[in-house]
Formats: C-alpha cells, sequence, structure tokens
C-alpha cells in the first residue's frame, strides 16, 4: 500500500484500476447521456431518396436556359406533391411539378425553383432566371451513406445522436451500464436526516450530497445510511455492499483516531489496499482498495473534504466506467476578483464562483474554506488548485481554474 502519495499518482493508481461496465440493450430514450457501446452503421441512406429542401416547382433545367426579366420562361404545371406523396406523373419538356418541402424529386425533374422566385397561377409557372442541373436538390445520402460508420464506440449520446439513431431506425441500442454505487456513512454521531436532534449527534448529510455527485456524473447511487464506529458493523456492512455495488463509498473513519476504522474494515472484506492520504487539502485521507474488479473508496468525514475527493477522484473514475474518454474537470483561465492570501505548506482546492462577462472568466473565492463547512459549497461551481509553499494570491491576477458547472454569464 502506498501512503501520503501526490495527487496525480493517487488519480493514476485509481483509474488503472478502473475496469468498464458491461455493456446492455436499452431503449432508444433512455440512452440519453450514456456511452454508446458499439459501431452504429448504417444501413440506408438519408436522406433516402433525391427530395426537396424548400417549396417550389420541380423542372428540367434545360427549360429555364436564358430565362430573365426581360425573357421570362413559362412553363405547365402537371402536378402538385406534398411530402409523404410520390408522383405518377414524370416532367418533360416545358413542364413543372409543384413541390413541397422534404417530398421526392419527380421522374424527369433535375431542379427546384423556390416558390418565391416566380409568379405562378392554377395551370402554369413563370420563371425570370435560369436554372443549374441539382440546384435546389437534397440528393440520396448526402446526410449519411449506406454502409458508413455513423456513431461510433465511446460517443456520449446526446440529443443529436438520439435524433441521428431514430433516423436509423435503432429503438434499442448498445450502452455500458451505469456504475451502481453504494454509499455507506459511518460515526457514532450521524443519526438519519428525518431523525429529530439530539446533543452530540449531526444528520448525515454526507450521503445525500455524494449520492446527487453521483446521479449527475451518471451513475446509480445505493444508499446504505449509517453506520456507527464499530469494525465488524462496517465489515458487515462492507460485504452487502460488495454483493449489489461496482463501487462502494464510504464517508468518515479514515484518519488516524481511535475510531477510524474504515481502513481496516476493507482489509477485513479481503481488499488490497491501493493508496492511503493523498497530499492535498481538504481531504488528505481518503483510502482506496481493491476487491476483485470492484474498488472500496474510503473519504473523509468533512462534507467539505468529501465534496472535493469525490470530484478529484471518483467523478473521473466513473465516467472512465461508463467508457468515456475525457473524464477531467475542465480548466480555463480566469481573472480573480478578490485576493486570496493564505500561503499553505500543502497542496489545497479552494472553492470559489466563475462567471463569464464581458469575454472572459472572472472568479470571486467565499469567505469561508473549512473543510467541515458544507454551506460555503452552495452557489459555487469552481475549485482553485493552489500548489504548496504557492500564494498569495491578489485581485486582478490570471489563474487557472477547475469547472464544476457551466459558469452563469453576466451582462
Amino acid at each position: 500500500m502506498k501512503t501520503n502519495v501526490t495527487l496525480e499518482v493517487a488519480l493514476s493508481l485509481l483509474l488503472d484500476e478502473c475496469p468498464l461496465t458491461r455493456s446492455i440493450h436499452v431503449p432508444l430514450m433512455d440512452s440519453l447521456g450514456s456511452v454508446l457501446a458499439e459501431e452504429v452503421v448504417s444501413d440506408v441512406n438519408i436522406p433516402p431518396f433525391d427530395r426537396s429542401p424548400l417549396d417550389g416547382y420541380a423542372l428540367r433545367a434545360d427549360d429555364t436556359v436564358g430565362a430573365s426579366l426581360e425573357a421570362p420562361v413559362t412553363l405547365s404545371v402537371i402536378d402538385y406533391l406534398p411530402a409523404g406523396k410520390v408522383s405518377q406523373r414524370e416532367v418533360g419538356t416545358g413542364q413543372a411539378i409543384r413541390i413541397m418541402t422534404g417530398a421526392k424529386i419527380p421522374q424527369g425533374a433535375d431542379a427546384v425553383i423556390r416558390q418565391e422566385d416566380v409568379t405562378h397561377d392554377a395551370e402554369t409557372v413563370t420563371l425570370r432566371q435560369s436554372m443549374k442541373p441539382l440546384e435546389n436538390i437534397s440528393l440520396c445520402g448526402e446526410d449519411i451513406l449506406m454502409g458508413n460508420v455513423v456513431l461510433h464506440t465511446g460517443t456520449v449520446i446526446e440529443p443529436p445522436e438520439i435524433g441521428l439513431l431514430a433516423s436509423l431506425g435503432r429503438s434499442f441500442v448498445s450502452v455500458y451500464m451505469k456504475p451502481r454505487v453504494a454509499i455507506l456513512s459511518t460515526g457514532d454521531e450521524l443519526i438519519e436526516v428525518q431523525q429529530p436532534m439530539s446533543d452530540g449527534k449531526i444528520r448525515n448529510s454526507n450521503s445525500y450530497t455524494v449520492a446527487a455527485q453521483i446521479k449527475k456524473t451518471g451513475g446509480k447511487p445505493l444508499m446504505l445510511g449509517v453506520c456507527g464506529d464499530d469494525l465488524s458493523s462496517i465489515t458487515n456492512k462492507l460485504h452487502a455492499a460488495l454483493g449489489i455495488a461496482d463501487i462502494v463509498i464510504t464517508t468518515g473513519g479514515v484518519s488516524v483516531g481511535d475510531k477510524d476504522l474504515v481502513k481496516e474494515a476493507f482489509q477485513q472484506v479481503g481488499a488490497e489496499m491501493l493508496f492511503w492520504r493523498v497530499r492535498m487539502k481538504p481531504g488528505t485521507p481518503i483510502a482506496v482498495a481493491r476487491y476483485g474488479e470492484k474498488l472500496l473508496i474510503g473519504l473523509s468525514g468533512n462534507p467539505a473534504a468529501a465534496f472535493i475527493t469525490f470530484e478529484q477522484f471518483v467523478r473521473p473514475l466513473l465516467l472512465k466506467m461508463m467508457g468515456r474518454d475525457k473524464y477531467q474537470l475542465m480548466t480555463v483561465e480566469t481573472v480573480l476578483e478578490n485576493d486570496f492570501m493564505k500561503v499553505s505548506n500543502q497542496n489545497r482546492f479552494v472553492r470559489a464562483t466563475t462567471v463569464y462577462r464581458e469575454g472572459g472568466f472572472y472568479t470571486r473565492f467565499p469567505g469561508r474554506h473549512s473543510s467541515g463547512v458544507l454551506s460555503s459549497l452552495s452557489g459555487n461551481n469552481s475549485l482553485f488548485y493552489i500548489p504548496a509553499g504557492k500564494g498569495p494570491f491578489t485581485r486582478g491576477q490570471r489563474v487557472t481554474i477547475q469547472l464544476l458547472d457551466q459558469p452563469e454569464v453576466k451582462a
């Protein structure tokens, strides 16, 4: 087991143990946000026929040669063609067919003129401009050709991908399963949220924060409630969790106190410790162990520390397990709007709020940064990573921050 490792080493150790979840077939709309586990090859051309992209008249380009304001050309209208219908008439010399957007180009026609560019009555249409062959025609297969790979394995399925799959007739699609993540909060001081407060007790907020982070990332949280500081009880809960989950996350009990029993419990269930303690603040006492292809991750019981270590370790792990090839938090250069004067001898993450304004990003720090302060997380959407010994940082300075959420755009 490695101890007191750097953030980079810890993340590498964790992601090296990351197995992909198995693939499953799900209904098309249930695949939104998942990662494609198959190559999608088109078995049709899209569009499946030459069609009109606008309302107008289908005609022969040769019939319009020389048409101008001074020398208009008048054609006979022989049919009306709405979308979804196929004309049984063939366009001959001096003829045209009224055609609507999306309709199949009739036989004999090789161009479409917009209805705004003509004058017409029930039986004729008059043009004052010449047309080129294939002008205003969407050709068969110009969007997707039969036999082409449309979507690759690893593609994140967003609304455009849903539309593509629907156009290919795919009512079911193969995706990587969303990891099941069990959450257990440890500590004799904890009570459930619905229980009345009593002296010396606190409500179990960590399970709910972590569950929300899991759900937001795309995993499936399984909340196991609370467990007292008892090695046998923690071990039994872990055994049960490993039977139903791909990852088990605990909060609390990973430091060096007499009641910090989680690391020992990991070993009691037969897991191999990968590392314990990372050189970062908050969240130093993170513990990670491997049990077969499953992982156990012990986070700090301090709310802000649990939140930040989740974002640095668990979030990329879950995304990689689901087949994503981009799983790190987005970083942007930003301008500080207030000072951060404290210089720490440890690597440190500071909570912050970042907005986008006048073509750039701007970041402000909250007033409180304690690892036990949950309220300072609310409303913040970014983290500022400060290497040990760096600082102070002053208003107007340009720095790089990690984005947790989309910044608000300010006028």
